[in-house]
This record gives structure tokens, C-alpha cells and sequence, in this order.
């Protein structure tokens, strides 16, 4: 089973993990990752690399952070350098779909999914049809 790292500004991957916990239930090899105001990034860089220890094996983990350009970012386009997988702009439909399509894929095909999944997930609902039974 493929393991992932959510990290991001304050409390949001906490928040994530959360809520995709109440949809899907309590999930293994999933480690949420706040970043403090304050934070020192050497620090958080180390967290991100230990929680990659802890949740990865053979299969590999994905890095799932917040927003492009941040310091998670930034620290994920260390560690994408050096081979691993991370995805920005996260949010909870490609969450959802990872971890319940992880076991039957690779990370490659994992990452590809989220990227997908994660567009298809941003809709304008005033932009859609009414629906006649309302």
C-alpha cells in the first residue's frame, strides 16, 4: 500500500485527514503535516523525510502539499529532485480517491489519478443545469 504525506499551511492537513477519515474510515500509513507560522523549514523538512520513512515501503509514499510556491512546496521540489513523488493543490475529492485506490496502484499511475482527480473535483455548481424535480 502506497503511503502519503499531506503537509500544508496551519491545520489543513490535519482537516483533511480528518474529513477523509469520516468519509472512508480510519486509514493506515497517512501522516498529516501542519506547518506553523514560525516555522523553521530545516525542522519541517526533516518531519516531511521522517514521516516518509514511517509511511513508506517497497510501493513508495506521495507528497500531497497545499499550494504551489509555499514553503511545503518548496520542500517537496527538494524531495521530488531526489526521486519521490509530490503532488500540489491538494484537496479532499483526489484525497479520497488515493486512498481508496492505493492498494491496486502503482505510484506513478497513484499520481497521475491524483492530479486527474483533482481537477475534476473543481465544479461551479451555479454553472450546472437546474434540476426540474426542485
Amino acid at each position: 500500500m502506497i503511503g502519503i504525506v499531506l503537509v500544508s499551511h496551519g491545520a489543513l492537513a490535519e482537516g483533511l485527514k480528518n474529513a477523509a477519515e469520516m468519509i472512508i474510515g480510519p486509514q493506515e500509513r497517512l501522516i498529516a503535516i501542519g506547518m506553523p507560522p514560525q516555522a523553521d523549514l530545516a525542522t519541517l523538512r526533516h518531519e516531511i523525510e521522517a514521516a516518509l520513512l514511517q509511511v513508506g515501503d517497497q510501493e513508495g509514499a506521495l507528497v500531497l502539499v497545499d499550494i504551489l510556491g509555499g514553503s511545503p512546496a518548496n520542500i517537496g521540489l527538494h524531495l521530488a529532485k531526489s526521486g519521490t513523488e509530490v503532488i500540489c493543490g491538494t484537496n479532499l475529492p483526489m484525497l479520497l480517491e488515493m486512498l481508496t485506490q492505493r492498494e491496486n496502484s502503482t505510484l506513478q499511475e497513484l499520481a497521475s489519478l491524483a492530479v486527474q482527480t483533482a481537477r475534476e473535483g473543481v465544479i461551479r455548481l451555479s454553472g450546472q443545469p437546474a434540476d426540474e424535480d426542485e
